[in-house]
């Protein structure tokens, strides 16, 4: 008989997810009063709840809290008004157009070129016009002597 003890788990090979082989077998019984206990009590308590559903609903004090629970109270629209709004505009202005936009149109093609505008406008600041020798005097400005350079050693 091939099948005759494959649930038998020694217990040296027991894990937790197989414990409840090893448990007593009046703790496996303990379910069984819970249940039958609880069917007990759903079946002599349903004619006293339904009693207590008629004389609900026949009630005015029952009929006007019914209908004051019944009601929308706008909690969706609060909500939405203050809460989600003032979290899409923060995401909307902070996320979107400080970060986003701002940081790729600095580190993008605008700030590309115009880094490099900037660079090519001091490089050429620099540059005397001459071709070959040098220039006849340097560029004073506040005191500082700022010499020419000729095409030739900026290329």
């Amino acid at each position: 008989n091939f099948w005759a003890n494959s649930p038998f788990v020694l217990p040296k090979n027991e894990i937790l997810a197989e414990s409840e082989f090893a448990a007593p077998t009046i703790t496996k019984l303990i379910p069984i009063p819970f249940s039958t206990s609880g069917a007990y009590v759903a079946y002599n308590v349903n004619p006293v709840a339904d009693q207590f559903q008629r004389a609900f609903q026949t009630s005015t004090i029952s009929n006007r809290l019914y209908s004051f629970f019944n009601k929308r109270w706008f909690f969706d629209q609060v909500l939405n008004d203050f809460l989600v709004r003032s979290f899409l505009r923060f995401g909307y202005e902070v996320s979107f157009e400080a970060l986003d936009k701002g940081a790729i149109e600095i580190l993008g093609p605008y700030g590309i070129s115009y880094t490099f505008r900037r660079l090519a406008e001091r490089i050429s600041q620099l540059q005397s016009g001459f071709v070959e020798g040098r220039p006849t005097r340097p560029v004073r400005r506040a005191g500082i002597s700022r010499p020419y350079y000729h095409y030739a050693f900026a290329m």
